[in-house]
């Protein structure tokens, strides 16, 4: 009984064979799932030092980038649209790597973010030689005009020297210059006095000097004489007995025409008093101007 017990309690070898070859796949099972999670945690270590990499690569690329446009200055804003596509895709690359896991896409991204960031620097310093060469040129011309402007002043100042020159050359003078009282004598002849009782004419005698400066022409002079109370001996006190000088009406004794050639000529000019009045003792002024108003000849004479 005992032996037939045994002989029912034997398993059968195929049985010990088939529990051997479960027991040996388990324990493969076992040791390719351990080493399944060790390549999971390597594949993960992996994917998080990409993603810093990834990560530390965009950070790097934007500030040499804001670096860049913070030294370029308002020179940036003329790259304003290409400025914000890289911004646009700096964020659209940290959030794929927040919240999501596509190695190629991210480096696409990442690939396109770069050429278009090395496109912008090129941009960039195109613009600021051109720039450079804008202010250069500008620095130039500025300083060109300046040199213009101070020949230009310059010649403007020798134009003006030299018509002061002119203008003072170009100026009747006289010379020979003087003034006797007469009498008239039988025969119209006059005789020289200084009597103020007998004088019946001031004569002015005086020469005006060669000048080819001068335009030929009529000229005229002025001779203003002013009796012993400094009063102008005068013809008349309206305009046509009046000239001007230096902004005031003069009124004048005679005026007298010359046509003057540019060469010396003499001049000599009468005043004659009316016969009803006498020449009063004392000194007289006679001055002569020229037509422009300016003073070009003093004399005096004393009549007892």
């Amino acid at each position: 009984m005992d032996s037939e017990n045994k002989k029912k309690a034997k398993l059968p070898m195929w049985l010990y064979a088939i529990l051997g070859v479960l027991a040996i796949a388990l324990v493969v099972l076992l040791v390719r799932n351990g080493s399944m999670k060790s390549d999971l945690k390597q594949l993960e270590a992996e994917k998080e030092l990409q993603r810093a990499d990834f990560q530390a690569e965009v950070d790097s690329l934007m500030k040499v980038h804001n670096d860049l446009k913070e030294s370029y200055g308002e020179l940036s804003l003329e790259l304003a649209e290409k400025d914000s596509i890289i911004q646009a895709d700096a964020v659209e690359i940290k959030k794929l790597l927040d919240s999501q896991w596509d190695y190629y896409r991210i480096k696409k991204k990442l690939a396109s973010l770069q050429t278009i960031s090395q496109k912008y620097v090129r941009q960039m310093d195109s613009l600021y030689t051109v720039n450079r060469e804008l202010v250069a040129e500008n620095e130039r011309i500025r300083e060109q005009v300046q040199a213009e402007r101070r020949e230009n002043s310059n010649l403007s100042r020798q134009k003006e020297e030299l018509t002061n020159m002119v203008n003072q050359a170009a100026v009747l003078k006289l010379y020979n210059y003087s003034a006797q009282a007469v009498r008239f004598k039988s025969g119209s002849k006059e005789g020289d006095t200084d009597r103020a009782n007998r004088a019946e004419r001031i004569r002015v005698d005086f020469t005006v000097a060669a000048n080819d400066l001068i335009q030929p022409g009529t000229k005229i002079f002025y001779i203003r004489i002013a009796d012993p109370k400094k009063a102008i001996i005068c013809k008349g006190t309206g305009d046509e007995y009046a000239f001007e000088s230096n902004g005031e009406v003069l009124q004048y004794t005679e005026k007298v025409r010359v046509n003057y050639e540019g060469k010396e000529t003499p001049v000599r000019a009468y005043y004659t008093k009316p016969a009803d009045r006498e020449f009063m003792p004392g000194t007289y002024f006679i001055d002569v101007y020229e037509q422009g108003g300016k003073l070009i000849g003093q004399t005096a004479i004393d009549l007892k």
